[in-house]
């Protein structure tokens, strides 16, 4: 399943992009350079229409694919609980958490103090 959604989520990003390039701007200067003729592949009433509502079902099924995967991800996960992390801690925390260097420091500082 995830590695259905990952090839579906990387062929709708290509075919995204395709769809939004073949786009004429509002100024239009860019379909005179690829040829500007991209309006008689599409018929009468231009590229306009359908390459709309192509790009909004690939931007569609793209977003569902990675909303999809990421909950897919999210679920596989173990959920961390904090009673378990404490229990890994709660030993070690009753020793001493300074170095044996530090230890001893001390040690000497609070004999020295007591003179």
């Amino acid at each position: 399943m995830m590695t259905f959604l990952t090839i579906l989520l990387i062929v709708s990003a290509v075919f995204l992009v395709i769809v939004i390039l073949m786009q004429q701007g509002k100024g239009q200067e860019m379909g005179a350079v690829f040829g500007g003729s991209s309006q008689t592949i599409f018929g009468a009433s231009g590229a306009g229409n359908f390459l709309t509502k192509a790009t909004a079902v690939i931007a569609i099924i793209f977003m569902g694919s990675a909303f999809f995967i990421s909950y897919i991800s999210a679920k596989k996960q173990n959920p961390i609980s904090i009673k378990s992390y404490i229990s890994k801690t709660a030993p070690s925390a009753a020793k001493s958490s300074l170095p044996p260097v530090a230890q001893k420091r001390t040690k000497a500082v609070s004999k020295n103090a007591g003179k």
